[in-house]
Order: C-alpha cells, then structure tokens, then sequence
C-alpha cells in the first residue's frame, strides 16, 4: 500500500456518533486537577514545574558595572574625542576600588567589576594605550555606553519565575542568581503502567502459538518517564475479571494509571466494565480517531471512590489504551499527555511541525488520522513524506517516522508542496 493510498478512509462505517479529537481534548483540559506541591532542592528540582512565583532578592546587577574590560572615567574627560588621563590604579571582577575616581584620572577596569564612585563610564582597552602612568584615549566614544546601571537587568521584588515555569537549565540558573536554593514544586506525575491479554509475554520470555511480546509496556512507560513521570510497571494480568479488577486497584494507588488492552466490544474486554462497577466516571469512550478509536478515559472523585493510599489531593484519572501498539502511542502523546503536563503543574505543550508534502496524498476518511511520517529539511523547510500505512500494528514504520502527519476529518486530497501539520514525536 502506497503512502498516498494510506491516508483513505473510504468504506469506514458511521462514526458521527463518536467523540472528535477537538472535543476530547476539551473534555481532558476541563477536568479539575490538583497538582501534588513539594520542597525540594535546587539541584534536584531539574524538569519540575514551580509551584511559587520566584522573585528577585535584590536589583540585578546589584551595582553599576563594566561591560567590557578597559578604562573607568568621567565621560566629561572624554567628550571632546582623543584625550590622555592619569593611571589611578585598577578593579578586577569581584573586588572594589581603592578610592574614588578623580577628574582628569582613568582607572583599569574588568569585565563585571563594579565601576568606581566619580567614574561614568568605560573606554574599552581597544582604544586605549598605556605609558606609564598615562592613559591614552584613542577616539570618542560615548563610555554610559559600556556600562549596565544597577538594576537594569531586573529590579529587587520582580517577578523572574511564574508558578508553572519548568526549570530546565536557564530557568535554574535564574533561580540560582536570586538565591532559590530551595523551591516548591510539583514533584513527577506517578503514573502505573498495566498491560492486560492472555497473548502477552514478557519481554524477556520466547512466545509460542498466538503469543506475542509485551511491547506495549515498555513504550508507555518509556513515553511517560520523557514526560517527567515517575512509572510504576505493574506487568502483564490475564483476561480474567477479578484479576483484572485487582490489578486496577493497585493501579489507582497512583496519580494516574494506564491500562493496555481490553477496551473494545469483545468477550473478553472487560476494562470499560470494571472501571463503571469501581465508580470511574468515563467520559471518553470512543474517538473519531485513526489510530485509536477503542481510547477510555475515567475519573473517580471523592473519598468514597479513592482507593487508599492514592497520591493525588483530587482525583484519580485513568487511561485505556487500545491494544494496538501504534493506537496506544497516539492517544498518548496527543492526548494523554496533555493531563499528564497538568498533573505536573505545567500548561499543555504540543509540539507542532508545519511542513510541506513531499508525495500527494488521497482524501482522508471521516476519522482524524495520525500517519508516521518522516521529516527533512530542505534549505530551511520541513518536507514531510508520508509512510506507508500497514496498520495500527506496525510499530516497524512508527520507529522509522519523526512525527505524526494530521489529516483532518473527510479532508480533500492534498498535492505535493501542500502545507501540513506534523506533530513531532
């Protein structure tokens, strides 16, 4: 099947009824969460999100400072252009001059030394040569120029850090500079992986008959820790009722859970079930979504649904995954992980790549589809070129891909050079 040929949705059955991607998202960002808040330190704080405005301890820079190394003078000494001072000694990063500046004097200064009282400015050492005790001044150049006013950058009591800011390295080099060695965050999501079905194996085991390998574990968990989440994997449980229940329970003990498998119609698929008799409220059941149509996700409130020892002040979320491994990673990176982001203090990010087709593409079904699709740039441009669709079983093609081309519901067919959206993955 060609990439072209891939993006069809012709013969689809009705699925008006179903809930679109657009109003899934609007379900997932309107449900109350409460972030957890916790003291931790800087150094540790890596990839959190601040539960605090974080504000200046004092104006930055803290005192009148050179930004070039050469002279500190009177900028009167130097209006007329080309002048020769005398040496009064010199201020290195970090000290203080000995005296103040007097008129006709010119001292030695270094970059981020504080500049002297009775000095003005600074002539960088490029245009000045030293004799002696005598300092000439090549040329006029306004010397305020060189020089950062105390509380230029940021003044005492300004904010520097919103709450929500996630502190990667030049947000904890901020917190650093005013002093934050400590900081209220939001401590990683702790989020439970279950993958259910009689067919899986562990990774580590040979399948035999209809077996297969329990892939679908390790990808959530591998997408969820890139999130920030700290994952529990709670393995592999069989089709059986009250096994599966069990292991749910055990999964509710965290701040969200993820259950692979059992979310369709068949004998078998009891996870919808059980979620219902344990009080979940499902507000997502199915979506108008290629991949991912068999995608759940419940919310049980109140104490007398939380199963004790749950992590979370609110709620408890969980997300059913469909079986299919390339169905389980869309509806995780498009919208599991927009609550995840929320669990973790922060704002929904997506990732959004707005490229050009390098092959045409038919017109798509009545679905959403996500389509793997390999990226390049071409002087600067995105050129997306679909791959070739086999299923929301090939997770061979979905390594190979750099993102997910979007095709909206029963969209026209697009010629190559059409601008597309591509979420990067």
């Amino acid at each position: 099947m060609s990439a072209a040929e891939g993006s069809t949705g012709a013969g689809e059955p009705d699925v008006s009824a179903l809930l679109s991607v657009a109003e899934a998202i609007a379900v997932l960002d309107g449900v109350e969460v409460v972030p957890r808040v916790v003291e931790a330190r800087l150094r540790e704080a890596r990839g959190l999100c601040l539960a605090e405005d974080l504000a200046a301890d004092r104006d930055y820079p803290p005192f009148d400072k050179s930004l070039m190394d050469g002279y500190a003078v009177r900028a009167a000494d130097v209006a007329n252009g080309a002048a020769t001072l005398r040496w009064a000694g010199e201020v290195a990063a970090g000290g203080q001059a000995a005296r103040p500046l007097a008129a006709g004097e010119a001292m030695a200064i270094m970059t981020g030394a504080p500049i002297p009282a009775g000095a003005d400015g600074v002539v960088p050492v490029e245009e000045t040569a030293r004799e002696g005790d005598a300092v000439r001044i090549a040329r006029g150049l306004d010397p305020r120029r060189f020089v950062a006013r105390r509380g230029a950058d940021i003044a005492a009591g300004t904010v520097v850090l919103r709450r929500g800011t996630r502190l990667e390295a030049a947000q904890l080099a901020v917190a650093a500079t005013v002093g934050a060695h400590h900081v209220r965050v939001h401590p990683r999501v702790r989020a439970a992986v279950l993958s259910t079905g009689d067919e899986l194996v562990e990774i580590d085991q040979t399948p035999t008959g209809s077996q297969i390998r329990n892939s679908n574990g390790l990808m959530t968990a591998a997408l969820l820790e890139r999130m920030g989440c700290e994952v529990a994997q709670l393995g592999i449980v069989a089709d059986r009722k009250e096994a599966i229940r069990a292991a749910i329970e055990e999964g509710l003990r965290h701040d969200v859970l993820f259950v692979s498998g059992g979310m369709s119609m068949g004998a078998y698929d009891y996870v919808p079930q059980l979620l219902r008799e344990m009080r979940l409220d499902l507000r997502i059941t199915k979506l108008r979504i290629k991949p991912g149509k068999p995608f759940v996700f419940g919310v049980g409130e109140g104490s007398g649904f939380r199963v004790q020892g749950s992590g979370n002040a609110g709620s408890s979320y969980v997300f059913g995954l469909p079986g299919n491994p390339v169905s389980g990673f869309v509806c995780t990176v498009r919208l599991a992980a927009r609550l995840i982001e929320r669990l973790a203090g922060g704002v929904p990010r997506e990732r959004w790549v707005m490229a050009r087709l390098g092959v045409g593409l038919a017109a798509n079904g009545a679905r959403e589809f996500y389509q793997p699709a390999a990226l390049v740039w071409e002087g600067g441009v995105a050129v997306a070129t679909p791959l070739a669709w086999k299923g929301s079983a090939d997770l061979f093609t979905l390594a190979r891909a750099d993102g997910l081309l979007v095709r909206g519901e029963n969209e026209g067919a697009l010629g190559v050079g059409a601008v597309v959206r591509v979420l990067a993955i």
